[in-house]
């Protein structure tokens, strides 16, 4: 029997139980959508261990149950009564250990009756800190893989039994951590989900937050034991930031703090060095250099990743430099890197800026089991053994996403060009490595770097993109998007301004007309240029 509305009931026809259950859900009577979200009323699943079933009516009336996975894999599963017949998994931030979900805290999907679940990755803690994962394997192989893989399939079960029919679109929505774990259902799971979102990537684990930041922190914050003033200090940001946009802004046409596409700027930070008298304009030896290690290509051991592109120095942007790679500790202030996530339950570990939190945190409790590791003359001699050891568990990397397609699988990845973050350019690695393996992927995966926006949104761009009505509409029409529409909205409510824009899918850049109203997105269209980073 698909729900067990009680255990008196547990004999009774098939059919008279699936007529009470939908009597349940659908009546308008409170009192009986309310029993058909009790604990005793879900069916039994041998690795799962319900908490709690609640029912809710806001934001619409909806069954919020809690569960357990096997040891400690939590997850949390929205139902609404008035379901639309899909499920979208929320994807989460950081190192996780909470409830964050991408698609409901960014477009309230139950609301649009879409079932929805969360999972923790099998942990609990603050998403900057890495401590949960110290000698404990399967916490590791929980939140590089294991959790999400294993939340979609229980989900997916419980909405069938629950609904007494399975779904019948299934789409991830992830940013940042969850954007690595969509890529890593692409090439792992490839049967879960008809369509994945992952914006701003976190996909390799090893070689570009523990790797290339651990270097940059290194440059940043020479002494691991001061971490109060960074070498590129607000100062220094600000003239960074200032000569940047002045030489650059308006490039694209339009003097509008957005660089349409960072790889046109040209501009020469060494000539930003102080002469020999100096001035509060210029910057010094040492921050010219670790300035360039920011924007290039940056080595380690015997390993490289690309840098961050031009536009994101500004302090005013919530989650550039500032919040992510200069920074600053500040006693008792945690570091807010990324949108939806609400930690204050957790404490945070002390950082001054999420980079160094994620690298340090990496190298102390995945790649050297000792929580009193630092960064202090380490040569990275043995970082290649050890990032070989966790990539094959961490790292979302395998181009091959022959098998998702095979199965009707579109993706969709995005990265915010003036995100402090995850680099744009690393992004574009990826997606130009799967079409390497294999040309004919762009007839099912596509890329869009959005102008202007920082880490999953924010920034002065227009970062109202619906990725999931954009997913829905290749699923059921099979036509790739080659641009989509990016209205402005409000930044507190995410509604529309009315405004917008466009973005393109790689390789073209979004191009103003010259003359049209840049509030228009008739006044932009998508070109294809010959531009290479720096």
């Amino acid at each position: 029997m698909l729900a067990r509305i009680s255990k008196a009931m547990a004999n009774w026809p098939m059919i008279a139980v699936t007529a009470i259950f939908a009597f349940a859900v659908n009546s308008g009577d409170v009192t009986a959508r309310e029993q058909a979200c009790e604990l005793q009323n879900l069916a039994d699943y041998p690795d799962v261990a319900f908490v709690s079933a609640t029912f809710l009516t806001k934001p619409v009336g909806h069954c919020r149950v809690e569960g357990i996975i096997r040891t400690e894999t939590g997850f949390v599963l929205l139902l609404p009564d008035d379901w639309n017949g899909k499920f979208v998994m929320g994807g989460s931030g950081g190192f996780a250990g909470n409830y964050a979900n991408a698609a409901q805290d960014l477009w309230n999907v139950v609301g649009s009756g879409w079932a929805t679940v969360a999972t923790d990755t099998g942990h609990k803690g603050n998403a900057l800190s890495a401590s949960w994962a110290l000698n404990n394997l399967e916490r590791q192989v929980n939140f590089g893989h294991m959790a999400v893989h294993r939340t979609a399939m229980h989900a997916k079960a419980i909405i069938k039994d629950y609904y007494g029919t399975p779904s019948r679109r299934d789409i991830f929505f992830g940013c940042s951590r969850g954007g690595g774990q969509g890529l890593m259902l692409a090439q792992r799971s490839p049967d879960l989900f008809d369509g994945i979102y992952a914006g701003a990537p976190a996909y390799s684990w090893t070689d570009e937050i523990a790797g290339r930041w651990t270097r940059e922190a290194q440059l940043m914050y020479p002494n691991p034991d001061q971490i109060t003033t960074p070498v590129i200090d607000a100062r220094a940001l600000q003239v960074l930031g200032n000569a940047v946009m002045a030489r650059c802004d308006a490039l694209d046409g339009l003097a509008d703090g957005i660089l349409n596409d960072p790889r046109q700027c040209d501009i020469d930070v060494s000539a930003l060095e102080c002469g020999t008298e100096g001035t509060n304009q210029c910057l010094t030896k040492e921050q010219v250099a670790v300035a360039e290690a920011v924007y290039g290509s940056l080595s380690y051991g015997n390993s490289e990743w690309p840098g961050v592109p031009y536009g994101a120095e500004l302090p005013g942007n919530p989650l550039g430099w500032e919040r992510w790679i200069t920074g600053g500790f500040i006693p008792k202030e945690q570091v807010d890197f990324h949108p939806g996530l609400e930690d204050e339950v957790f404490e945070a570990p002390p950082v001054p800026n999420a980079r160094w939190g994620f690298a340090t945190g990496l190298m102390k409790y995945f790649f050297y089991s000792d929580p009193d590791w630092t960064y202090k003359d380490y040569d990275f001699s043995d970082y290649a053994h050890n990032a070989a050891r966790l990539s094959p568990t961490l790292d979302a990397t395998d181009p091959n996403l022959s098998e998702f397609r095979a199965n009707g699988g579109k993706l969709i990845i995005d990265n915010g060009w003036m995100d402090g973050s995850l680099s744009a350019y690393g992004t574009i690695d990826y997606y130009e490595n799967v079409l390497a393996f294999d040309k004919t992927a762009r007839d099912d995966v596509r890329l869009f770097i959005r102008p202007g926006v920082a880490h999953c949104q924010g920034g002065p761009g227009p970062d109202g993109t619906n990725y999931i009505a954009a997913l829905e509409i290749w699923l059921n029409t099979g036509v790739a998007p080659e641009k989509l529409d990016a209205p402005f909205v409000n930044p507190m409510t995410r509604e529309p301004t009315g405004n917008g824009r466009i973005i393109c899918a790689h390789p073209g850049t979004v191009t103003y007309d010259g003359s049209g109203d840049p509030n228009d997105p008739a006044s932009f269209s998508c070109e294809n240029f010959d531009l290479t980073r720096r």
